[in-house]
């Protein structure tokens, strides 16, 4: 019995390194794929941050987003970009053109203006844009499956990489009004998420490949203890997303094929810089 329960126990500690093993590659890659979009009011140009979070699925420039994080894009405009991060950490700005914004699915196809071409700069290392790239499935999803979710949640500058799993691959739901299409078949997402995550890849952690994409959250109602005191939310552990077939769709309307591609080993912020 004893030896039975040490095999249990040692079959475990190794599932959970391997999940570990999975996750660290799945956030290493994620990490350079996601971009952050950003908007600033041109009626007040002191009010700029983070609105949502896209991500690339070609080297060249190609990403997706959900379609309601565009809201107040203008073509020619300067108002509305992405951010890349660069070696050093630092951010930079890229405008970027709308190809196609689906509202009735709730995604956006999207092109960077400028080309994304990585080049090695060796005499300034610290400001090479490293970027990646990550592949839509053709498969469903599997209810129970662990994924990660990559995004900007809270306004935040840096990626945010979580941990959750598939809780439902249909969803009934009368609180998922902003997708008007095909409603029941949003992927329900285990996994804490606040304002900015929308546009948030959901990745499938043993391929690396995007099942959804994050179009909402769902908020849990808290209530004082006051009968008259108004309701407030917290997150309910809940997201809603798109599922993949839904942007691989969206992908094929324009001829683009999303590419699987890995940052540049050795130019990434996890490399050290050079001694000058």
């Amino acid at each position: 019995m004893k030896t039975f329960l040490a095999l249990i126990l040692v079959a475990s500690a190794a599932l959970a390194q391997d999940v570990e093993k999975q996750l660290k590659r799945v956030s290493h890659n994620a990490n350079f794929a996601v971009l952050p979009v950003w908007y600033t009011d041109p009626s007040d140009r002191t009010k700029s941050g983070v609105v949502g979070t896209a991500f690339l699925v070609t080297p060249d420039g190609y990403f997706i987003t959900a379609a309601h994080v565009l809201e107040h894009y203008k073509s020619q405009s300067a108002d509305m970009m992405v951010s890349l991060r660069q070696r050093s950490r630092d951010m930079v700005g890229i405008p970027f053109d709308l190809i196609e914004k689906d509202d009735t699915h709730d995604l956006a196809l999207c092109k960077t203006a400028t080309p994304l071409k990585f080049v090695a700069r060796k005499e300034n290392p610290g400001t090479e844009r490293p970027v990646a790239s990550l592949h839509i499935a053709s498969s469903a999803p599997v209810a129970g499956e662990f994924i990660a979710i990559a995004g900007f949640p809270l306004g935040s500058w840096s990626p945010a990489i979580q941990f959750g799993n598939v809780a439902a691959i249909y969803t009934t739901n009368p609180n998922s009004g902003r997708v008007p299409a095909g409603q029941r078949d949003l992927i329900q997402i285990s996994a804490s998420g606040n304002m900015g995550n929308s546009g948030s890849p959901v990745i499938e952690l043993d391929t690396g490949n995007v099942i959804g994409v994050i179009v909402q959250a769902q908020p849990a109602p808290l209530f004082g203890p006051l009968s008259n005191s108004l309701p407030l939310a917290q997150s309910s552990g809940i997201m809603l997303a798109v599922p993949a077939s839904w942007v691989n769709d969206l992908l094929k309307r324009h001829g683009v094929t999303s590419i699987a591609q890995q940052p540049p080993e050795g130019h990434t912020s996890y490399d050290p810089l050079p001694e000058k």
